[in-house]
């Protein structure tokens, strides 16, 4: 039933919006820091990348997929106008705070470090040109809302597919899309400035774009077969263990770099598996409330909004400390959560500043 609470989603948005947190921490201490912008630990530790490579298939994906599944089972009994209005307050009015104060501040953090000439104003206009930096992905979702909302009646039936998803295997005729996508990108990556060059390259290209929207809509559309998308999940994730397992250790042993290690359509059909791998164990495991679950989705989208410049600020300063980074890194994640959680209990009983950060006012 739609009306049902699915505690598994509530968890998985958490385990998605933390794992980006993890993401950025990370980059922060490898070779590519500098060419994002990212304030760089003194000590490079690029034997990080088999983890992060790990996520950077799914990652996003993931979101947007929830992002969908979340619409659909959120909505379906409001108007089309009260949605749009909904989402605006809760996905449009964070993007604005946020880059205003939270990403213009990390990237006047940024510039501080990296000894660039630029004041508080030039952080501001910088961080609404990328579209609010790790923020960016709200656009998206804006975006996607006008589309879908007003045909979101078209979307939102149980259909054929419901049959299709009964059957072994069923849920890969929706890998179908993702390939063809990834497919695309193989044939557009470096001859473009805009589509984007590698499947990990979601932010501000159209790549993301489109993939984003894939993703939202076959959320909706699979939430609209009710049991037999959750029953799905359930009975597959093995598959998607051995699919997505397989596809990984495949670009692990080439090296991430090697011969069809790149190509964008096993990069595809392996964020697929993994993606179904995630929604399967959370059906099986975490679908189930608690107080700890109450909290972490409460909390987490203010988390993820404000951690940023409280993760630049932190490597700012211990970046040339000389500790080994197997200790760096978790002590600075661990101060990224304290602090950003502090700023969030802050703010948390203030009505008034509630929206601002995505948090609904009772």
């Amino acid at each position: 039933m739609l009306d049902k609470r699915r505690y598994d989603i509530d968890a998985l948005r958490s385990i998605a919006l933390f794992l980006l947190i993890i993401y950025h921490l990370g980059l922060s201490f490898t070779s590519v820091a500098p060419y994002i912008l990212f304030v760089k630990n003194k000590k490079v530790t690029d034997e990080i990348w088999p983890l992060l490579n790990l996520m950077n298939t799914w990652r996003i994906p993931l979101v947007f997929l929830i992002a969908g599944i979340a619409l659909r089972l959120s909505f379906q009994k409001r108007k089309k106008l009260e949605i749009l209005k909904e989402r605006g307050k809760i996905i449009g009015l964070p993007w604005i705070f946020g880059t205003l104060f939270f990403a213009s501040s990390s990237a006047f953090i940024t510039g501080k470090y990296f000894k660039f000439d630029i004041n508080f104003i030039e952080a501001i206009l910088l961080a609404f040109e990328y579209n609010g930096l790790h923020l960016w992905f709200l656009i998206n979702l804006i975006i996607y809302c006008l589309l879908i909302v007003p045909v979101l009646n078209l979307f939102s039936t149980k259909n054929f597919f419901s049959k299709i998803l009964n059957k072994p295997g069923g849920i890969f005729v929706f890998a179908i899309p993702i390939v063809a996508e990834g497919d695309y990108l193989n044939s557009q990556r470096f001859y473009t400035e805009t589509y984007g060059d590698y499947y990990n390259e979601y932010a501000n290209t159209d790549h993301g774009l489109l993939l984003g929207f894939l993703w939202f809509l076959i959320g909706i559309i699979l939430t609209s077969q009710e049991e037999s998308f959750w029953e799905s999940n359930k009975r597959n994730w093995r598959i998607h263990l051995f699919f997505a397992t397989g596809s990984y250790l495949y670009r692990l042993f080439n090296n991430f770099e090697n011969g069809y290690a790149l190509d964008n359509r096993l990069l595809a059909f392996e964020s697929f598996n993994f993606i179904f791998l995630l929604l399967g164990l959370a059906a099986v495991y975490l679908n189930n409330d608690s107080p700890q679950l109450t909290y972490y989705k409460t909390a987490v989208y203010p988390l993820y909004i404000v951690h940023l410049p409280v993760q630049m600020s932190l490597m700012y300063f211990f970046s040339e400390i000389d500790i080994h980074p197997i200790v760096k890194f978790p002590l600075v994640l661990f101060l990224i959560c304290f602090l950003s959680l502090t700023i969030y209990h802050s703010i948390k009983n203030i009505k008034v500043l509630r929206p601002l950060f995505g948090l609904r006012n009772k």
